[in-house]
């Protein structure tokens, strides 16, 4: 995670959290210097930010009367736009493809949408997990769920749709073999049946 800070009126970084505790806990930044990062609503004392008050042992700095910042966020910072999403994006596609293979040619096709299903599910429960980690990857948690979404209903929709295509070949198997026996029988008949000599000329 980036951060910026004010010093001496300058606004100054991006650093990462690990340099900027250093910076604290060797006194380069003090207590009352302006921090900021992506997710906050805005530049708040050093002191006043829970993960350099444990880290180095900063004590909270009361400001009383304290106005919102002079300083402007950044507006393109590093981190700043949610990258790596990947996998929520991969997500989504596999949970389509799962939806639509579904349909074509079952239950062939079902090679094909059951892994793709599954894959959907998989990675957008990763990525789900990554964000709790990283929250700067927010921004693709939509596509995240939406890859989960469309897995579970590719998955169910492969499934009915094997079971259906089960049944369907199993009748129209026994469709076929009901008719070729019919034929079987016609034809086994008509090679028994008697052959009628034809009439006298004379007889006539």
């Amino acid at each position: 995670m980036q951060w910026y800070y004010s010093k001496n009126s300058s606004q100054l970084g991006p650093v990462s959290e690990a340099e900027l505790r250093s910076k604290i806990a060797s006194g380069e930044i003090s207590p009352s210097d302006l921090v900021w990062k992506e997710g906050m609503s805005d530049w708040t004392p050093a002191g006043n930010v829970a993960e350099f008050v444990t880290a180095a042992g900063v004590p909270p700095v009361l400001m009383p009367g304290y106005q919102q910042s002079p300083y402007t966020q950044p507006s393109v910072a590093p981190g700043a736009a949610p990258q790596g999403g990947g996998k929520a994006i991969t997500a989504l596609i596999l949970g389509i493809c799962s939806i639509v293979f579904s349909f074509i040619c079952p239950p062939f096709s079902l090679i094909i949408s059951i892994p793709c299903a599954i894959f959907a599910f998989v990675f957008g429960l990763q990525f789900k997990r990554a964000v709790a980690a990283e929250p700067r990857l927010a921004g693709h948690s939509g596509k995240a769920t939406g890859g989960m979404i469309t897995g579970i209903i590719g998955l169910i929709l492969s499934v009915i749709m094997g079971v259906l295509s089960v049944f369907w070949f199993s009748y129209a198997n026994k469709t076929f073999a009901e008719e070729f026996r019919k034929e079987m029988e016609k034809a086994r008949q008509e090679r028994s049946a008697p052959i009628e000599a034809p009439a006298d000329p004379s007889t006539r």
